[in-house]
């Protein structure tokens, strides 16, 4: 009879034994599941919040994963970011110091009513569409997508005096689709666009780019 009881007390200590090992893991050790990702992390990595550095017109704004942060630029007139897949597009936050009119070889500094001198540049070749009016930051804004079938080379102005080579000038161009918002600021404007492909056009990149107006705060 003792025999018999230590018998089945060896087989309950060894089954015990058995889940105590393989009851986690099932296999050789015992092994811990990873905690869930938090969905807050998650979502925080995907997009940030930056301070401008340098920029005539101080402001924060919200960058989404699409592009590259910190800018590529951030001087006094100019706030640039690429977008985050090579050659997808751009971001363009611009004050102008001077333009050259299309025609024109010498600069001249931007027009007061820098919308109607935009609106004009259609007399030169310039598309304007989808046009519509927004504020960024309460500031009074017009937005519209701009296409050429040729080049308007620095008619929306450059963000340094000089720059007549077009480093660092801007202007419409044949192979791009640009949504770019005209911003009223009193005594000058901003212009902001988004830079996409005029033939394989990523809306998403706009929406994105649009999206973003909405988180700017100046000051």
């Amino acid at each position: 009879m003792a025999t018999t009881q230590r018998r089945t007390i060896g087989i309950i200590l060894c089954a015990a034994a058995i889940v105590a090992v393989s009851g986690c893991g099932g296999g050789g050790g015992v092994t811990t599941s990873p905690p869930p990702t938090s969905m807050a992390s998650t979502s925080s990595a995907a997009v940030q919040t930056y301070s401008s550095k340098a920029f005539v017109l101080p402001l924060t704004v919200t960058v989404d994963a699409a592009l590259k942060s910190p800018p590529t630029d951030d001087s006094r007139n100019l706030l640039s970011w690429d977008s985050a897949q090579p050659d997808e597009g751009a971001v363009r936050f611009l004050v102008p110091v001077e333009l050259y009119r299309p025609g024109r070889s010498l600069p001249e500094p931007p027009p007061k009513d820098y919308l109607t001198y935009l609106q004009g540049l259609t007399k030169d070749g310039a598309k304007l569409s989808n046009t519509t009016k927004i504020t960024v930051d309460g500031h009074p804004a017009t937005m519209m997508s701009v296409t050429t079938d040729a080049g308007i080379d620095r008619s929306f102005g450059c963000a340094e005096r000089g720059s007549d080579k077009g480093e660092g000038c801007f202007g419409p161009q044949p192979d791009l689709l640009l949504r770019m918002a005209v911003i009223d600021m009193g005594e000058t404007t901003l212009l902001a666009w988004a830079r996409v492909s005029k033939d394989n056009p990523d809306h998403a990149f706009i929406a994105m780019f649009e999206q973003m107006l909405t988180t700017v705060r100046f000051g």
